[in-house]
């Protein structure tokens, strides 16, 4: 059961292994625009984060907004982000559900909000590939502050340096997704203070705190947890922040719940005029899962 006011979830899209029942159904379940736009990546791993994406963010609107699945009609903005195009008066988008999605590692994760802009970011803390640590941590020195960075070296290790390394990269992009900005926003302008030094599997850290071009952002909180070995964050914009604290400790908001696929599917509707397209699935069967891989 979804709620209303604050959605968090995860699916395990990477260890998905889709019969042909279960992609022609979902295929049969997202807006052919969209549709056609996931057929077309090379490979599985890409179409299944994408699919799996499409159908987290019908699931919650549908919810949210009380709208039936079928119903529901997404566009996006000239920056690529998703939202709502239903509307009350058949002018206006309808108001009432912000969202947002991130996949990368094993994970697709969705955060959404009544009245709140928010956005999401999820890292898998893994080696970078063809390279070491600290050559890929050399070339993101653009990318945190000298606060930062002096966080980041303060750990031994290298894997630790990585995680927190990531940590900020998922901070940064949540913000920037919340934004709605696309990929030009400068992250170097933003500066965050990890009051808590490790983030853990079992709770949600509500303590961080961020100065963007050097002034307090005191109207934006974040959530920071951990799914496994992936740093999660979720950015929302307050219009009270004298509340937040006192509100954040109340109920498990910000917790993820993992769905499986077959909790997923289950709440998803075909849209009017979809049929089942066994050359779409013939397609996707045909992709390697990633590069290098067999079919």
């Amino acid at each position: 059961m979804l709620t209303r006011g604050s959605v968090r979830l995860a699916v395990k899209a990477k260890a998905w292994v889709p019969t042909q029942k279960e992609w022609t159904l979902a295929a049969q379940c997202v807006q052919p625009e969209e549709k056609d736009r996931i057929g077309r990546f090379v490979f599985k791993k890409d179409a299944k984060s994408a699919i799996v994406g499409r159908l987290l963010i019908r699931r919650v609107v549908s919810s949210m907004l009380g709208v039936p699945y079928r119903c529901i009609k997404l566009g996006r903005t000239d920056k690529g982000k998703p939202y709502v195009l239903n509307s009350t008066d058949g002018k206006t988008p309808q108001a009432g559900c912000n969202f947002n999605i991130s996949h990368q590692g094993d994970f697709v994760v969705i955060a959404a909000e009544e009245k709140k802009q928010v956005g999401v970011d999820i890292m898998k803390v893994e080696w970078p590939r063809n390279t070491s640590i600290q050559e890929f941590l050399t070339t993101m020195d653009r990318q945190l502050t000298q606060q930062e960075w002096s966080t980041v070296r303060r750990y031994q290790d290298d894997m630790e340096q990585l995680k927190a390394f990531y940590r900020y990269w998922c901070l940064k992009e949540s913000f920037v997704k919340a934004l709605g900005t696309g990929i030009g926003f400068e992250v170097s302008r933003l500066d965050f203070n990890t009051a808590r030094k490790e983030l853990s599997t079992k709770d949600i850290s509500r303590s961080t705190t961020l100065k963007v071009d050097g002034k307090p952002a005191t109207d934006w909180a974040f959530e920071e947890t951990l799914l496994e070995d992936h740093c999660v964050a979720v950015a929302s914009r307050v219009e009270r922040p004298e509340l937040e604290g006192k509100q954040s400790q109340k109920g498990p908001v910000g917790h993820f719940t993992v769905w499986s696929i077959e909790e997923l599917l289950s709440g998803c509707d075909p849209l009017m005029g979809s049929e089942s397209d066994q050359a779409y699935w013939e397609n996707f069967a045909a992709k390697q899962e990633t590069p290098g891989s067999s079919p």
